[in-house]
């Protein structure tokens, strides 16, 4: 069986994620700022498979140490989601230049400090190593009010794209999955706070409705399998339609 490291595993996509690779039987280990119910029904459930980090990403020495234990502890890392990162939305105006750095700090920095530190790992030892990062629709398409999110998706699947073919040829490949609108922790309030915004999503989405994050774990297990195996550099868009539209 593989094995590999999931952030922001604590609820929405990165939780389903865990969820369902573990029922596929692989050992997990999840990483999250705290310890969220989800997170607790993963320990009950799976025992020895889930192993949990409590950690902040954006604390460069902290994630180092939490990125060793996690290989410590798994027999290898076959695979890495990077899925935790911020939401933002905020117009430009308003936005401070320390909004900017502390949206990239996480949405993108930590992101490229966990891929050098796996990459490395797996250079020194010969072994094949699958990264894979949730980016979004907004990165490339362009939305009022997200720029600061949008900038650090789209600098992620930058680094992405050069990193996918610098270690193309070491057994590494490196992707990212761009999911559209999607029922995560935050739907429910989007509905009530921004209810017109809500059905211009739903109107503007050719499937007429919001993703969910079981959906977008089933596609997640398949990149980071071993059935995906000559694909890199790529952002794969799970999204409805939206962005065919």
């Amino acid at each position: 069986m593989t094995s590999g490291i999931i952030t922001g595993c604590g609820k929405g996509i990165g939780l389903a994620t865990a969820a369902r690779l573990l029922r596929g039987g692989d050992s997990v280990v999840g990483i999250s700022r705290s310890r969220t119910p989800g997170i607790l029904g993963l320990i009950r459930r799976f025992g020895e498979k889930f192993h949990f980090l409590e950690c902040d990403i954006c604390d460069d020495q902290i994630f180092l140490n939490c990125l060793r234990e996690a290989i410590n502890t798994l027999p290898k890392v076959d695979y890495a989601v990077g899925n935790a990162g911020m939401r933002s939305r905020i117009s430009i105006n308003a936005a401070s230049m320390d909004r900017y750095r502390q949206v990239l700090d996480m949405n993108t920095l930590s992101q490229i400090q966990m891929a050098k530190f796996l990459i490395d790992h797996s250079l020194e030892r010969s072994l094949p190593l699958n990264l894979l990062f949730l980016t979004s629709i907004v990165g490339p398409r362009g939305f009022s009010d997200l720029s600061t999110y949008a900038c650090s998706k789209s600098a992620l699947e930058g680094f992405v794209r050069s990193a996918a073919v610098e270690y193309a040829g070491r057994k590494i490949l490196i992707n990212c999955l761009a999911p559209g609108f999607v029922k995560s922790s935050y739907h429910k309030e989007f509905t009530k706070s921004q209810p017109e915004l809500h059905q211009w999503t739903l109107a503007r989405t050719p499937m007429g409705r919001w993703g969910t994050c079981h959906e977008i774990a089933h596609l997640i297990a398949f990149l980071v399998s071993k059935q995906n195996s000559y694909m890199t550099g790529v952002t794969v868009y799970c999204d409805g339609g939206w962005t065919s539209a």
